[in-house]
């Protein structure tokens, strides 16, 4: 699965709405209470690892399973509903199997600030033999 790409960068972009929001995402708790209305952590990272997934997902063959297995995150800045994120991955060569760590970084298009990066460690295993060991 070697692939000798030049390194690109592959963009989309999310509006955000209320239901990305810190209030939105565990109905009925504290955090939902007294949370702030802007793009809730967990959401940001969701958003992140999508955006890899889209990029490599294209160039595994279907008898391999990509599966996260580590990262590291900063949350920059905030994120209003109806404010626009770009993300950003940089692509370099298509994953061999074993781990490797991709960069996906979000803007916030409307403040020009950095939202967020996430370092995202991605393994990419047979996956007759992953569900294997699951006992499936």
């Amino acid at each position: 699965m070697t692939n000798t790409q030049p390194v690109q960068v592959q963009a989309c972009t999310r509006t955000i709405t209320a239901a990305h929001t810190v209030p939105r995402i565990l109905p009925g708790t504290l955090l939902a209470r007294r949370g702030e209305p802007v793009l809730a952590t967990g959401t940001l990272i969701a958003m992140l690892e999508d955006a890899t997934w889209e990029l490599l997902a294209p160039d595994v063959p279907d008898e391999f399973a990509m599966l996260g297995c580590g990262g590291v995150y900063e949350h920059t800045a905030p994120t209003l509903p109806g404010q626009v994120v770009r993300i950003e991955v940089e692509r370099g060569p298509a994953p061999d199997l074993g781990r490797q760590t991709w960069t996906a970084r979000a803007f916030n298009v409307d403040t020009g600030q950095q939202a967020g990066v996430l370092h995202h460690q991605v393994a990419t295993v047979d996956r007759e033999r992953f569900y294997r060991r699951l006992g499936r």
